[in-house]
């Protein structure tokens, strides 16, 4: 890496933090940052090894002006502003000591075979979905084209970005939720800081790095790097049970807690790949990375016109692997609401602040909305990322992203802004 991307890097963690609100962290000289799931979840084995198929994770960086322009920028109001949700309760699960023990079946579900529609009045009103009704007391959760069910209050969470740097709960790098939680799908800088703090770890490393104390069931779905290699199987600890399994091009942890082995069992067994979600967003991206954010066709009419919806699936979408990475739904007076605050909003793009950016910048992240009446649904695509193009596009105009619009849509995981211009955090997150 160049001392121009190392300085880019460290430039954009800084005005990341300050955007935040968050206290000054003492960084270590920057390297390359990468993305991380919880803790080190992933282990680098031998024991199986990605297949070619899986797709590279591109990371694009945002060209900025170099060292001497923080300032400049900053005062024009180009801030990156970085969101990072925390836990929200103050309770944490803890476990007692044994010894964990390794088990090398690592079978992968199969996947799922074809289109089915949900019973009638059941999950998913008007059959839009091939998820079948979830079993009492479920939900179905997907990431990517994997969907599996977990308990329905199991939360959608950010996994700690820096397990490692945790001394004790409550510090600084301590951001591990505090309930049981699915995994988000981030694209969030993370700060390329060297720790290997050992306190309260003294676990299989399978178990990542995240201190015992804080250990929260979860479900971490993975799609490995081009040369990654994730090892499968089982792992005890403490009466806590890690399961990892394959899932076409995909990997599944799931971590359960003493006596839950049968919840751990449960959504190993759910595990599949489907085409669309509870929703009814596709789970393939429709976009490829590079390619602009809005509609390819033109419809007859704006999807944005007409009756009061059913109901709006809000789908965030991954260009560089063409997948979903999460989706939530409203319905009602929050669905009608919402088009009525695009529909008001100003008929043309931004806030954009082009001086900021290169031009051509490809996008890491981008939102459909998928708005279901009578008949097939209709679709509006958001871009806020970069620096440019920004807005709510129907395919027949584009409206300018304001408050009231575009905060419904991020209002809630796993649909969240982690990184964006300051003119755009202003209008987009609460």
């Amino acid at each position: 890496m160049s001392d121009f991307e190392r300085e880019e890097r460290a430039f954009r963690a800084a005005l990341a933090r300050a955007a935040d609100g968050f206290e000054p962290r003492e960084l270590a000289i920057p390297g390359d940052a990468e993305e991380s799931g919880p803790a080190a979840v992933s282990v680098k084995s031998e024991t199986e090894t990605a297949e070619e198929k899986a797709p590279v994770r591109r990371r694009y960086t945002w060209i900025l002006a170099a060292a001497a322009a923080v300032l400049a920028v900053v005062g024009l109001g180009g801030v990156i502003a970085n969101l990072q949700p925390d836990g929200s309760s103050d309770e944490s699960t803890a476990a007692s000591d044994t010894v964990g023990e390794q088990d090398s079946a690592g079978d992968a579900p199969e996947p799922f075979a074809g289109k089915e529609a949900a019973p009638e009045g059941t999950y998913d009103e008007g059959g839009r979905t091939d998820l079948g009704a979830p079993a009492e007391g479920k939900r179905w959760a997907v990431r990517y084209d994997i969907a599996f069910q977990v308990p329905q209050e199991w939360a959608d969470a950010n996994a700690p970005a820096l397990p490692e740097c945790i001394v004790k709960p409550g510090d600084q790098w301590d951001t591990v939720p505090r309930t049981p939680y699915v995994a988000n799908i981030t694209n969030q800088p993370v700060p390329a800081i060297a720790c290997n703090e050992t306190n309260d770890r003294d676990f299989p490393a399978e178990f990542g790095k995240v201190p015992f104390a804080l250990w929260q069931p979860y479900v971490l779905i993975q799609k490995p790097d081009k040369d990654e290699t994730f090892e499968t199987g089982s792992w005890e600890h403490e009466g806590w049970l890690l399961t990892r399994v394959r899932i076409d091009d995909a990997y599944a942890s799931i971590l359960t807690g003493p006596g839950d082995d049968d919840v751990n069992a449960d959504i190993k067994a759910s595990l599949k790949t489907t085409p669309e979600d509870p929703y009814g967003c596709d789970t393939a991206s429709p976009l490829a990375a590079g390619d602009p954010v809005r509609p390819t066709t033109e419809p007859e009419t704006s999807p944005l016109e007409g009756d009061a919806p059913e109901s709006i699936a809000i789908c965030e979408y991954e260009p560089s692997s063409a997948s979903l990475t999460g989706s939530r739904q409203i319905t009602g007076s929050d669905a009608s609401g919402l088009v009525e605050a695009i529909r008001d909003a100003p008929a043309r793009s931004g806030p954009n602040s082009p001086q900021n950016c290169a031009a051509g910048q490809p996008v890491t992240a981008y939102v459909i909305l998928r708005i279901f009446r009578d008949g097939e649904p209709g679709d509006v695509y958001v871009n806020y990322e970069n620096c440019e193009d920004h807005g709510f596009y129907d395919g027949l105009t584009v409206h300018e992203l304001s408050a009231a619009a575009c905060r419904p849509v991020f209002a809630k995981d796993p649909v969240t802004i982690y990184s964006a211009q300051g003119d755009v955090a202003k209008v987009c997150l609460s």
